[in-house]
């Protein structure tokens, strides 16, 4: 009896100290900034995209001579902005100016990356790029996987023409739940990214993409995602890729989705 009273110590000791390191750590199983500096990008220098900072907030910017619109894009949670020179490649037929932010705490900088800093740092971009826009050309944002929730929830602060979403989720918390349901991340998850809530605030067009064979973020919470938007909304459902290749997989079907989505608008 000693012997089984000692394993169920030893076992409930382990699992404290598992809930302890996800809730003290969260930061590393959520965030993985890549190790290339702001500013140090070929990949956009080649593409024309500049560098650009005003205050703490950073973003790359490729501009056309009379472009037709913009396109604010928030990237996921590994890299950075430069390895999202791919974006710039999907949209370069469109007459947009394209954005990508660079997120607080990614390309060397000397914050933390968190929730509530990358929305902020969201939101000033967007308010920052209206300004700039005396031309009252309209103004897009997309998101890819956890970029999906910051876009939409820009999008429930300020009048925002379309969304375009790739790999979106309802929950930063519900995908924590469906990936450890040993845990009770409810309590412990700090960066939850409520884009279920942020998508009721809203009645913005909508247009998702999602690869039905993703196992990070599976398909059904992107399913649940589009009916929480309060406007039109489309979710294309894209077969044979998962996470990581659905650009790569879909890529023409991808660029014409977004062409129909925004030059349909009125």
């Amino acid at each position: 009896m000693k012997l089984f009273f000692n394993f169920i110590f030893f076992c409930l000791a382990g699992y404290a100290v598992v809930l302890a390191a996800l809730y003290f750590f969260q930061e590393k199983f959520l965030f993985f900034p890549g190790a290339t500096p702001f500013g140090d990008c070929p990949g956009m220098e080649k593409r024309d995209a500049n560098a650009q900072v005003f205050g703490t907030v950073r973003y790359y910017l490729q501009t056309k001579s009379e472009p037709e619109n913009w396109i604010i894009i928030f990237h996921g949670n590994a890299g950075n902005a430069c390895d999202r020179t791919y974006f710039l490649d999907l949209l370069n037929e469109l007459n947009s100016n394209l954005v990508i932010l660079e997120y607080p705490g990614f390309g060397k900088d000397s914050n933390s990356p968190g929730e509530a800093l990358i929305l902020k740092q969201s939101l000033d971009l967007v308010l920052h790029i209206k300004g700039m826009n005396h031309r009252g050309l309209p103004v897009y944002l997309m998101g890819e996987s956890l970029g999906t929730g910051v876009a939409t929830w820009v999008c429930a602060q300020t009048d925002i023409s379309g969304l375009i979403l790739i790999s979106a989720y309802t929950s930063i918390l519900d995908v924590a739940r469906h990936h450890y349901p040993w845990a009770p991340v409810t309590i412990l998850m700090r960066h939850k990214f409520q884009a279920d809530v942020w998508a009721g605030e809203t009645d913005t067009p909508a247009l998702l993409f999602h690869g039905v064979n993703d196992t990070i973020i599976p398909v059904h919470f992107a399913r649940q995602q589009s009916l929480n938007f309060k406007g039109i909304k489309t979710l294309f459902e894209l077969p044979d890729c998962g996470h990581n290749d659905m650009v790569d997989a879909h890529e023409k079907t991808i660029r014409q989705r977004i062409r129909e989505f925004i030059y349909r608008q009125p």
